[in-house]
């Protein structure tokens, strides 16, 4: 506490001990918890959620934790008619929508290979077939394409 205290004065901020939590790694002993969560008088989460979009934690199982951006392409795509666009238009489809939405995560993080893969499964599908669920044949190898 008299770091949090060293804080407050430094800066002249007060911190709202309501508002805090605490995360602690799973190796650590219940009792030592206890003692910790009692002298600063804060509570203890277990997953801090999501912070300007991004997960605010990132343990051993990346692959689930970036999930969310396959599902969210994933339906982007499904909202498209791929029948109705010509090669052109499915490929500046691709490029300018689809690939905004990883960009930022892309940035903060390094995501799993498996998700690129997924990616790039799902946009070359999209280019490749006419109708959603539809069974293509991959012509060309998807980095040759765009």
């Amino acid at each position: 506490m008299r770091i949090l205290g060293d804080y407050e004065k430094a800066l002249g901020q007060k911190i709202n001990v309501g508002k805090c939590s605490v995360s602690f790694s799973s190796r650590t002993p219940m009792s030592m918890r206890e003692i910790m969560l009692a002298s600063m008088g804060m509570r203890e989460v277990k997953d801090q959620g999501k912070y300007l979009g991004l997960p605010s934690q990132i343990g051993r199982t990346k692959k689930e934790i970036f999930r969310y951006i396959q599902s969210k392409v994933e339906g982007r795509i499904r909202g498209w008619k791929g029948k109705l666009l010509s090669e052109a238009g499915k490929e500046v489809t691709i490029k300018s929508v689809t690939s905004a939405i990883p960009n930022f995560i892309i940035n903060c993080f390094k995501l799993p290979l498996g998700i690129i893969d997924d990616l790039n499964s799902t946009m070359a599908h999209f280019f490749w077939a006419n109708e959603e669920g539809d069974k293509s044949i991959l012509w060309k190898a998807w980095d040759k394409l765009c």
